[in-house]
């Protein structure tokens, strides 16, 4: 090879060098700005017409922000009773239950409950390759879904019915890095709940591919790239958590769970600040053939909600 020819392949290199650095910086960039500017404000409320379901009426309500950030929420409440202000427990579900995740609830016990649609305008069915085409709509929605947080509960709170002083967010699954970002950024909050949650979206990713992909090197390498396309290191919820401190966090996990490493939910614990709380059930991952486990899960929370705040010793272990 000719010095010419050489200088011209390393002078290639660095350029494809420069480029990547430059991608990475980008897709890695600080999203609070791009939180704060797609919440914007709220700019129309459309609310649908009531249903009865059992003891509990349910209304579909869309919200549209002044930046075109587009919201569903499904939002479930007493059919009867005092016309006073409730307390509010906000859903952030698993990917495919979205606004429906309320109904897994059942009876409200006197409580508001909404579950938010996650804002994803891709092809939800797209599977194996046909996924790349989607990761700009993939990414639009993890950008959009902390915002999307901030903009329901601005139309939550101005109800009528809503103790604004009661403020409930549980993220559960997928949806827990989004709640803890949401009430890491949001100081009306007054209470976090991740369940079957953890941190470190690597081995998440790792984790979730494993049914797909059976050759180790092959996985860790799309699980990389996918960390990297999706923000990891940026979303990565143990980034966030220690800022919804003073406020408590209350995990629940399952021992069972075959989706999220134990290792991933102590790192997530490790980096929350007092209050905290973490517990261990008995359970498997959540899923739509899995019923019993979401309603094991939503029955936890209610109880643990109507139970005062447990007062801890900083320095002592999970449960």
């Amino acid at each position: 090879m000719t010095r010419r020819a050489r200088l011209a392949v390393l002078g290639t290199a660095a350029l494809l060098a420069l480029a990547a650095m430059l991608a990475c910086a980008w897709l890695l960039r600080d999203p609070e700005p791009t939180f704060r500017a797609r919440r914007s404000h709220l700019a129309a409320v459309t609310e649908g017409a009531p249903t009865r379901d059992g003891a509990s009426v349910e209304q579909e309500v869309r919200l549209r922000a002044a930046s075109g950030l587009e919201i569903t929420l499904g939002v479930r409440r007493p059919a009867a009773g005092d016309s006073g202000r409730r307390v509010l427990f906000l859903l952030l579900g698993g990917h495919q239950r979205g606004r429906d995740a309320g109904k897994f609830v059942g009876e409200t016990r006197g409580a508001v409950i909404a579950s938010l649609e996650y804002p994803y305008r891709g092809d939800p069915e797209a599977k194996g390759l046909a996924v790349v085409a989607q990761v700009p709509a993939i990414r639009q929605a993890l950008f959009d879904t902390p915002p999307a947080v901030l903009l329901a509960l601005d139309y939550l709170l101005a109800r009528s019915d809503v103790d604004s002083a009661r403020v409930e967010l549980v993220g559960a699954s997928f949806g827990a890095p989004f709640a803890t970002i949401a009430a890491a950024l949001d100081p009306r909050v007054t209470r976090l709940w991740l369940l079957q949650g953890g941190g470190e979206p690597y081995a998440l990713f790792n984790r979730g591919l494993a049914d797909d992909i059976g050759f180790a090197p092959a996985r860790a390498a799309v699980a990389a790239l996918a960390t990297l396309l999706a923000s990891g290191p940026r979303l990565a919820p143990e980034r966030w958590i220690a800022r919804v401190s003073p406020r408590p966090v209350v995990m629940i996990n399952g021992l069972a769970d075959d989706r999220i490493p134990r290792h991933a939910v102590e790192t997530l614990y490790r980096a929350a600040r007092e209050p905290k709380e973490l517990t261990w059930l008995s359970a498997q991952h959540m899923q739509p053939n899995r019923p019993e486990v979401l309603r094991a899960l939503a029955e936890a929370v209610l109880d643990r909600a109507a139970r005062p705040a447990a007062v801890r010793d900083p320095g002592a272990r999970s449960r």
